[in-house]
């Protein structure tokens, strides 16, 4: 038999043949691993992502309480200013976690809460490098002005006015939301933060409610006034209703919604009738922005309101002659004041629903000055901090008002709705990631 002798040729294919089925055999269980890998890495990736979501909530949380707790000292337990009015945050977790939370507009009815939540990415393969996979959202919070007092002021309040109480929200203390004079209560506190002597000065008007002021304030009643219950009929302060001269509350600056998308502010027909200004808010959701340089009437012009609207005037505002500011039943709206002056008369603004949560003034720091003296009774909220605030004519205002200095001089009266104090727990409009 002829042996059968192989060629170097034959060799180097063989071998050739084997190298590739080896590396097709490699490729095939290294794909295998990374697939496996990746298998093993999505689950893992996937658990921490749903763990960053109790993280940032817990920042959200923090945010909740903070404006809850320290709406007055918005830079305590560990928060710091930022730009733009912003109060930052960062929180460490044993998880090796962490959040950082940041709240902007805190002292508006609309605060905006950013949180996000860090946690270690597997293999430490976390956004740019970093370590960490990470987790944002946005909460549009609301939270309303607590109005505990008929009037609240940094100064001197001088008043001969009737002031009492009533309650919206309750059948006993009110009628159908409204004032009934015989369901009338004796909650219509009177404090100022001012020490002057006198810091309160009631003159021949009747408080019936407390009153208080800063240490060492003192209060004068006059010959035919009286501060007391429904049943005091002295004149004088009865026993129990005087001064505790323990006073000292501090007031946020008020600070326009952001961020801030308005809508231009425009003639318009409602039911076949012009109107100089109609702003047509929101039926359902947040409500719509508007926006004037400034905002003067005259004559008969009146502004129309139907739906939710916030109305940001960065100027002056006056209101003379005829002219009013009409909100519809059921509508509502927020002012936010920048000029320096906003004198309301005329017939002053018309709020039909007769409920003082639908209409809202809030006074910016540049607001000094504010008077109503309008023929329509004033029903809503005043919260302007920096403004000098002047009550005239005989219309009376149903709601309450934090101010710098209150003076009444006309006959008007004053009616504290007590439902406003439960205006103030914080409720969560929007949530969103980022």
């Amino acid at each position: 038999m002829k042996p059968i002798h192989s060629t170097r040729s034959q060799r180097g294919n063989v071998l050739l043949t084997t190298m590739i089925f080896g590396g097709i055999a490699c490729f095939m269980l290294v794909s295998c691993l990374a697939l496996v890998q990746t298998r093993s890495a999505y689950p893992t990736r996937s658990l921490a992502w749903n763990s960053a979501t109790p993280i940032l909530e817990a920042g959200i949380e923090e945010a909740f309480t903070h404006l809850r707790d320290d709406i007055a000292n918005l830079n305590a337990n560990g928060w710091t200013s930022g730009s733009g009015g912003t109060y930052k945050k960062r929180r460490e977790f044993s998880t090796n976690g962490y959040c950082l939370v940041t709240i902007s507009n805190a002292a508006t009815a609309l605060p905006v809460i950013f949180s996000q939540g860090f946690v270690p990415a597997p293999l430490g393969r976390g956004t740019a490098g970093s370590g960490y996979i990470s987790r944002l959202v946005q909460v549009v919070a609301t939270n309303p002005v607590v109005f505990k007092d008929a009037i609240a002021a940094n100064g001197a309040i001088a008043t001969s006015a009737t002031i009492d109480s009533f309650n919206s929200s309750g059948t006993n203390s009110s009628t159908n939301g409204k004032y009934d004079a015989s369901k009338r209560r004796a909650n219509g506190r009177v404090s100022t933060n001012s020490k002057a002597s006198p810091a309160i000065s009631v003159g021949n008007g009747h408080i019936y409610g407390h009153v208080d002021t800063g240490a060492g304030g003192t209060v004068t009643v006059g010959s035919s006034g009286s501060v007391g219950d429904l049943g005091w009929t002295s004149s004088g302060i009865e026993p129990g209703y005087n001064n505790l001269a323990d006073m000292n509350v501090a007031y946020p600056n008020q600070a326009v919604p952001s961020p801030w998308s308005p809508f231009p502010v425009s003639p318009g027909i409602v039911l076949t009738t012009n109107y100089t200004y109609v702003l047509n808010g929101s039926v359902t959701g947040p409500p719509l922005q508007f926006e004037m340089s400034a905002l003067t009437m005259n004559a008969s012009q009146v502004m129309y309101i139907t739906g939710h609207a916030v109305l940001y005037i960065s100027g002056n505002i006056s209101l003379v002659g005829q002219s009013s500011i009409y909100i519809a039943p059921g509508a509502s709206l927020e002012v936010y004041a920048g000029g320096s002056s906003t004198t309301l008369g005329g017939t002053g603004i018309v709020n039909d629903s007769g409920l003082s949560a639908n209409f809202a003034y809030h006074g910016l720091p540049t607001n000094t000055s504010m008077n109503y003296s309008g023929t329509s009774a004033f029903v809503g909220t005043i919260n302007a901090p920096n403004a000098a605030f002047s009550l005239g004519g005989t219309a009376d205002l149903y709601g309450a008002a934090i101010v710098k200095s209150f003076n009444s001089t006309g006959g008007a009266s004053i009616h504290y709705d007590e439902a406003l104090g439960d205006r103030g727990a914080l409720a969560l409009l929007s949530y969103r990631e980022l």
